[in-house]
């Protein structure tokens, strides 16, 4: 979630807008859990569902709140990105426990805690407020480069459900594709470009306008072949019911039978 500016310079309108955007980053957050994880959880494996999105979101959350840290004010950002990455812990231990593929798994993992100590790392103690002159006024050299940080993991987060977009062209299914992250992501982006649009913030506004174009693509691509994939399944159903055998067949079966033994 992009971090919200001080509540001094921000009107009554992008306030409320920012409290909207707050309550679909949380959705965000939580979106995995009834169409993905259910399934999960119920078949006991992760199947063809990929790691990178709740990868992205972790590293994402983990991120924001790191930014918290760093930038006077931004209790909101702080609070939604605590929830955030909770939830998203969860996922992953998720993840791990039904992969059938554990060590990847843990692999890719590493790799994500490794990105966010680095970041924070730098941000809280190697990076001087001296080093160069902050893009904008009041800011601090430490707060920018987190911020550039974050910008680019968001913009990750967004794009991650992407990454099933290969799958779905290929099989032409959408069965891999978590819409209701995709979905949560769109509304999400949506209200915080609105919210940047009106207090003039770039920060704010950069991976929210890129997260609002890659939104609409991967809905664009669900609508594409979800309907394939209703029509594939329908025609799969009709197959294996005409494939049973009829109570007509049962008994002309019985007949021969009974014909043969002489019975």
């Amino acid at each position: 979630m992009p971090p919200a500016p001080p509540l001094h310079k921000t009107d009554g309108l992008a306030n409320i807008i920012g409290w909207l955007g707050t309550l679909a980053s949380v959705a965000l957050f939580g979106s995995p859990v009834v169409p993905t994880f259910m399934k999960i959880r119920k078949e006991r494996t992760t199947g063809t569902f990929a790691f990178l999105p709740y990868g992205a979101g972790m590293l994402n959350a983990a991120s924001w709140v790191s930014y918290s840290i760093v930038t006077p004010e931004r209790y909101q950002t702080a609070v939604t990105n605590l929830v955030g990455a909770a939830l998203m812990l969860v996922w992953l231990v998720m993840f791990v426990k039904y992969s059938s593929n554990r060590g990847v798994v843990l692999a890719k993992i590493f790799l994500v805690f490794a990105a966010w100590a680095s970041m924070t790392i730098a941000a809280i103690f190697l990076v001087r407020d001296d080093w160069f002159t902050p893009l904008r006024e009041g800011e601090t050299c430490r707060t920018e480069f987190a911020g550039l940080c974050c910008i680019a993991f968001n913009i990750l987060m967004y794009g991650a459900p992407l990454g099933a977009a290969r799958r779905v062209i290929n099989t032409r299914s959408v069965e891999s594709m978590p819409i209701a992250l995709s979905v949560a992501g769109l509304a999400s982006s949506i209200l915080w470009a609105l919210y940047a649009t009106l207090l003039s913030d770039r920060w704010v506004g950069i991976p929210n306008y890129i997260g609002t174009v890659l939104g609409l693509i991967q809905i664009a691509i669900y609508l594409m072949y979800c309907r394939h994939s209703q029509s594939e399944e329908q025609r799969l159903v009709q197959n294996s019911t005409s494939l049973q055998p009829t109570h007509e067949d049962v008994e002309d079966d019985d007949d021969d039978a009974h014909e043969v033994t002489g019975l």
